[in-house]
C-alpha cells in the first residue's frame, strides 16, 4: 500500500514539476524583470522536487500524514546537496568516457599486442553502460539516500558516512538496478516509440499514444518508488519518530 501511495505521489508530483519545468524553460530573460521570474520559477521547481522525493521518502517509510508532507516541505532545501552528488557523479562518468574515446586507438593497439585481439567493442559496450549504470542507479540511490537522512536526523546527518552505506548496500542496488532496467529503461526504448504499423491516423492513434505514454508515465512512478524505498530504508536497529513529530520524554529516559 505504501508503494502504490508513493508511486502515485510521485506521478502526480512528478507531472506539477515537470510543469513548472516548462514554465521555467519557456520564461525569457531579456529583461531584469523577466530574469527575477525565471529566478523565482528556478527556486520554486527545486522546492517542489525536494517536497515531491521527501514526501515519497516519508510515505515509504511511514505512510502518508499531513504532518509528514509538512516536514517534507521543510527540509526541501535538501535536495541542493542531493543534486550537487548527482552533477558530480554525472561529471566523473562523462569524463571517464571522454577519456575513454580519446584513447581508444591506443587501447584497442594494446589489446592486439597484449592477447591478439583485434575486436574489443564489448569493452567500449561495457563501459557505456558502467557509466550510465552510474549516472542514473548510484547516483539517484546516493542523492535519496542523503534527502533521507537530512529528513529523518537533520543537516547533521550529512556529516557521517552513513548515507553512503546506506545508498550501496548490496540489496538496494540490486533492486533499484533491476527496478530501472525493467520499469524505466526498457519502457523508454520499446514502449515510448513503438507504433503499429495497421494503427489508423485518426482518434484511435490519439489515444494510443496517451495511453502508452501513461503507462510508461506509471511504470516509471512504480520504478523510481521501489528506489526511493531502497535507498531511504532505515537499518535494522535504526528507529526514527515520525516525520515532525519528536519522541516524548519518559521518567525512564530522565533517569542518569
Amino acid at each position: 500500500m505504501k508503494l502504490a501511495l508513493a508511486s502515485l505521489w510521485l506521478l502526480i508530483g512528478g507531472a506539477i514539476t515537470g510543469a513548472l519545468y516548462w514554465g521555467f524553460l519557456i520564461t525569457p530573460v531579456s529583461t531584469i524583470l523577466a530574469l527575477i521570474t525565471s529566478a523565482l520559477l528556478a527556486i520554486v521547481v527545486l522546492a517542489v522536487l525536494g517536497t515531491v522525493v521527501n514526501g515519497a521518502i516519508d510515505i515509504v517509510s511511514r505512510g502518508f500524514s499531513l504532518a509528514g508532507l509538512r516536514h517534507a516541505f521543510a527540509s526541501s532545501a535538501a535536495v541542493i546537496p542531493a543534486g550537487l552528488v548527482v552533477l558530480a557523479l554525472w561529471a566523473i562518468t562523462n569524463m571517464g568516457e571522454v577519456s575513454v574515446a580519446q584513447y581508444n586507438g591506443q587501447i584497442n593497439a594494446w589489446f592486439i599486442a597484449r592477447f591478439g585481439w583485434d575486436d574489443v567493442s564489448w569493452l567500449f559496450t561495457a563501459i557505456r553502460y558502467l557509466a550510465m549504470w552510474l549516472r542514473w542507479v548510484i547516483s539517484g540511490l546516493l542523492a535519496v539516500s542523503l534527502m533521507a537522512a537530512v529528513l529523518n536526523a537533520g543537516w547533521s546527518a550529512l556529516a557521517g558516512a552513513s548515507w553512503m552505506s546506506r545508498a550501496i548496500r548490496p540489496r538496494a542496488v540490486a533492486v533499484a538496478t533491476l527496478a530501472f532496467v525493467t520499469l524505466i529503461e526498457l519502457p523508454w526504448i520499446y514502449l515510448v516509440p513503438w507504433r503499429p504499423e495497421s494503427l489508423p491516423a485518426t482518434a484511435v492513434e490519439m489515444v494510443f499514444i496517451v495511453s502508452k505514454l501513461s503507462l510508461a508515465a506509471i511504470l516509471a512512478a512504480v520504478g523510481s518508488a521501489l528506489l526511493i524505498r531502497e535507498a531511504s530504508a532505515l537499518g535494522p536497529s535504526a528507529s526514527v519518530p515520525p516525520s515532525g513529530v519528536s519522541e516524548p520524554q519518559t521518567n525512564a529516559s530522565l533517569q542518569p
